[in-house]
């Protein structure tokens, strides 16, 4: 895990250093549209169960894709689609194996700072999420998946390095009710995510 996510981390910066050498010259005027990449650190809270302890999960990371379109006629607001694959959140409790792991496509609606080059932004997203869960220990074991409507909050700050290019550096918290079934009643687990972000975009 550990292995992939620094490859990811040194694919995204050299792409940046790459972009940003280049003449400002040479980059066309950028339109409304843009699709970007993105990955990084998942810092998941404890899964809650409805009835039961709660559940710690290690750190992950997660690898994103998206697309955009800044509505022209009011520059600081723009809609996204973006897609969040969230790796494997191992267990972290004693005597016990198994992780949890999403899937999710989202709708964003962002406000921005049109002006500048350094652009601050928040937003906030509705979609769905795909979510799966496996774990055992002494008292048994579970493996179960389900998809629900999820919500997320999103704040950071987009750097501009040519009109076509820019780059990301955020935070997202992203949550999620998931029901499971033990083997022998249906309950509701609660996932909340917390995300640092970076990627980059081009704008087109």
């Amino acid at each position: 895990m550990n292995r992939t996510f620094s490859c990811v981390l040194v694919l995204v910066l050299s792409g940046i250093l790459f972009f940003s050498s280049a003449p400002a010259t040479m980059a066309a005027e950028a339109g409304p549209f843009y699709v970007g990449v993105f990955g990084g650190w998942v810092m998941p809270k404890d899964l809650e169960p409805e009835d039961g302890d709660d559940i710690a999960l290690k750190d992950s990371w997660a690898l994103g894709a998206k697309v955009g379109y800044i509505i022209p006629q009011v520059r600081w607001l723009a809609v996204e689609l973006d897609y969040a694959y969230l790796a494997k959140q191992d267990v972290d409790e004693p005597g016990a194996d198994g992780d949890f792991k999403a899937s999710n496509l989202m709708v964003n609606l962002i406000f921005r700072y049109p002006e500048g080059k350094i652009r601050p932004y928040i937003g906030g997203g509705l979609g769905w999420s795909w979510g799966s869960f496996k774990a055992s220990s002494a008292a048994g074991s579970i493996d179960e998946s389900d998809n629900a409507l999820a919500w997320q909050l999103l704040a950071g700050v987009n750097f501009e390095i040519t009109p076509q290019w820019s780059a990301d550096l955020g935070y997202r918290y992203f949550y999620c009710k998931y029901s499971l079934n033990d083997g022998t009643e249906d309950f509701d687990v609660k996932a909340k995510d917390h995300m640092i972000l970076i990627g980059v975009n081009f704008h087109f």
